[in-house]
């Protein structure tokens, strides 16, 4: 009996937990029914609707209605109830995974110069751009032009020797040649240089040789430049530029350069010319370097200049370029000695040559009014106080 009831205990259990179990939810065709049926079942009991409305005519309305009913709402009674529709719920898997940023190890420096690194790689890459678009495009040689002083060659001469054509790149075009060519070509060209103006120009610009002396050769008179370069070579001496005396030379051809035995002579040559064409003194027919202590000048053919040794050799002409134009007449001829002459000591020393007795003894009654004694000191016996202050204006 015991183990009968220990077996029904488990079906009571359930049938009570069965009973604790909350009631169900009907749907709404479901409470549609049980109204019906509940309706129907105390209709029952209530008297027939034929029996209620016996004095209209024996018509029953009830089963009008029923199939006013049936027909409205009969096909919907069946049918389910639409449940509204819920969103799914995703579950965690199938959420999709966040992107999460790595976190940066750069320090604010170091992220300052990769910033910095990558503006400047597209600056570079828009200059190669232009750069390339400039030198294959655009800036095409339209006009070239020669600036020079006068030279003894034409424009025309001058760029088809450079080799520069019409259509090239301006930046492109062979410049470093072009100098080189015409250099070596003319010896009157002492430098050349390219330059461009944009969009298409190119431009040559001509520094020209000066003429400074000329040296006597076995047929001829070679004209020589300051840099020791030979301009020309004529059969007559001619009279606009010193000759030079004191360096002998043989057959020799426009272009080349002339050599000297020794280096320190071309140094005093090179010093005494490049002062000569400084402190323009005209009229110099003649150099003598034989001794290179007692370097001398030919003026107008009737004055002879001592410079001495090489020494303030600009400070020396600059004195005997104010003597002979504001103490000597044009008619003077003699030596002017200035080897002395320098800023601390302005000591010039003036011997004329007298041609004739007559001549000499009308000198010799003016000496006191316009010229020194043969040998006496030019500053202290005929330089005036207006002469003085003249010197000192030309010489500093």
């Amino acid at each position: 009996m015991s183990s009968e009831k220990r077996k029904e205990s488990p079906k009571k259990d359930k049938k009570r937990n069965k009973d604790k179990r909350p009631p169900k939810k009907l749907t709404a065709a479901q409470r549609r029914q049980e109204e019906r049926a509940r309706r129907s079942g105390g209709a029952q009991n209530a008297p027939s609707i034929e029996e209620s409305i016996e004095n209209f005519g024996g018509v029953s309305l009830y089963g009008e209605f029923d199939d006013y009913y049936s027909r409205t709402f009969g096909d919907f009674a069946n049918e389910p109830e639409e449940q509204p529709r819920r969103r799914k719920r995703k579950e965690p898997e199938d959420l999709p995974e966040p992107k999460i940023k790595p976190a940066s190890n750069l320090t604010r420096r170091q992220r300052k110069i990769r910033m910095v690194a990558s503006y400047i790689s597209v600056f570079l890459i828009v200059v190669i751009i232009a750069v390339t678009l400039s030198l294959t495009v655009m800036f095409r040689t339209t006009e070239i032009t020669v600036e020079s002083a006068r030279l003894p060659y034409t424009n025309e001469e001058i760029i088809k020797t450079s080799g520069l054509s019409y259509n090239e790149n301006i930046f492109l075009s062979k410049k470093k040649a072009a100098q080189k060519k015409l250099v070596e070509t003319y010896p009157y060209v002492e430098g050349a240089q390219v330059k461009v103006k944009i969009p298409g120009t190119q431009v040559i610009v001509i520094d020209a040789a000066v003429e400074s002396y000329q040296v006597q050769l076995p047929g001829g008179f070679a004209v020589v430049s300051e840099n020791s370069r030979i301009l020309e070579v004529n059969k007559q001496q001619r009279s606009d530029i010193p000759l030079l005396k004191g360096l002998k030379l043989g057959e020799t051809q426009p272009g080349e350069y002339i050599t000297f035995e020794k280096e320190s002579t071309k140094k005093i040559l090179d010093e005494v010319v490049k002062n000569i064409n400084e402190n323009e003194v005209g009229n110099i027919y003649g150099i003598d370097i034989s001794n290179t202590a007692n370097i001398e000048l030919n003026y107008d053919n009737r004055i002879t200049i001592m410079l001495g040794l090489p020494e303030d050799v600009g400070y020396k002409l600059r004195t005997a370029k104010a003597i002979i134009g504001k103490s000597l007449s044009p008619a003077d001829k003699g030596t002017l000695d200035v080897s002395l002459a320098n800023s601390d000591r302005r000591s010039s020393y003036f011997t004329p040559i007298y041609s004739d007795a007559s001549s000499a003894a009308s000198s010799a009654s003016s000496e006191n009014a316009s010229m020194p004694p043969q040998g006496s000191s030019v500053n202290e016996d005929i330089a005036s106080e207006n002469l003085t202050e003249y010197l000192d204006d030309i010489i500093e």
